[in-house]
């Protein structure tokens, strides 16, 4: 009887113990609701130990509605699926998710289309789910991300040897059907649309701010990369290039590129890397696709705020992203 009794606890501790690993390596589905921009303060340098801090953002979205800028509206998985918030960079509190979320990170680096092009997945970050109005900025960050969004699909379209595509292209979050739920489920959404369609790579676009007051001294562009070591090299050349192209376009500082913050509460990597804080950098990387978050400008420095103000700069950033995404794969402009 006493060795019955052994044998059934060694079992029960053995299960115990199986639960309890497998609940670490899971990653939590949220952290606090703040934006892509808010964890800029604890973010670390790839580019130099001598990178300025990034100030952490408290700023939220703004809200209004964008119109479609086009009467061709570009290919957008929203159309199949709504879109997600993109604050993958932002955090958020852990909930449920459903029953897709992602477990170990793929080795499939076989991601070209039909045709055998590149597959580019542009993400405008932020939606209607996470927008919050901010009347002394006189911007609205969601909108202004969809139009860069749109500018950047309209130029890469205009190379030969790629396929774009655009998580949202209205105020909508893609998460329509409630595949996902919990406070990211837009931002996981967003991910699963990269995965749906075998990106290549996933870029986010965002912009900026600190203290949600006109004032703030940060400034410039920032790329964030993730910790993952396998997509850690790509993803800082890439975060370069479009540095370098979006400064050349517009007068805009640079913060450089920066190693996303890590949260271990979150978990691991299949590597035993501890995950990235921001959801769109570690989803992606879970789903097996390296990705970026550009943060093209501070909304709340009143020289990047004049900046954001006139479209035609919204406009040459897109553009300037296009054209470091063509440049990082060695792509030409179509002949007509």
């Amino acid at each position: 009887m006493k060795c019955f009794s052994k044998m059934i606890m060694s079992a029960l501790l053995t299960v115990c113990i199986t639960v309890t690993a497998a609940g670490c390596s899971q990653s939590s589905e949220a952290d606090t609701s703040s934006s892509v921009s808010d964890a800029n303060s604890d973010a670390s340098a790839v580019q130099s130990s001598t990178s300025p801090s990034v100030p952490e953002n408290t700023a939220g979205n703004t809200e209004s509605e964008p119109e479609s800028t086009a009467e061709n509206k570009p290919e957008s998985v929203s159309e199949i699926e709504p879109e997600s918030k993109a604050e993958d960079v932002e955090n958020q509190s852990s909930e449920s998710i459903s029953q897709s979320e992602p477990s170990a990170v793929k080795t499939d680096t076989n991601h070209t289309d039909n045709n055998g092009n590149i597959v580019v997945v542009l993400d405008p970050g932020h939606d209607d789910k996470d927008d919050r109005p901010n009347e002394e900025l006189g911007v609205n960050e969601q909108e202004l991300n969809l139009k860069i969004g749109l500018a950047c699909y309209d130029r890469l379209s205009e190379y030969e040897g790629i396929t774009p595509y655009l998580t949202r292209y209205d105020e909508v979050c893609p998460n329509t059907d409630g595949m996902f739920t919990g406070q990211s489920e837009c931002i996981h959404r967003r991910a699963y649309i990269a995965e749906e369609k075998n990106a290549d790579f996933f870029v986010s676009l965002h912009c900026n701010a600190t203290t949600g007051e006109l004032g703030a001294e940060a400034n410039g562009i920032c790329v964030f990369i993730s910790n993952y070591p396998k997509y850690k090299d790509e993803s800082e050349k890439l975060g370069n290039m479009i540095i370098d192209h979006v400064t050349n376009a517009v007068k805009l500082g640079s913060m450089g590129v920066i190693l996303s913050e890590m949260d271990e509460s979150k978990g691991y990597y299949d590597d035993g890397t501890v995950k990235d804080k921001y959801y769109l950098l570690s989803y992606n990387i879970d789903y097996g696709r390296p990705s970026v978050i550009v943060e093209h400008a501070f909304m709340d420095n009143i020289n990047d705020n004049t900046i954001l103000k006139d479209d035609e700069n919204l406009r040459l950033m897109g553009r300037a992203d296009a054209d470091a995404i063509a440049e990082y794969y060695g792509l030409k402009l179509k002949t007509h």
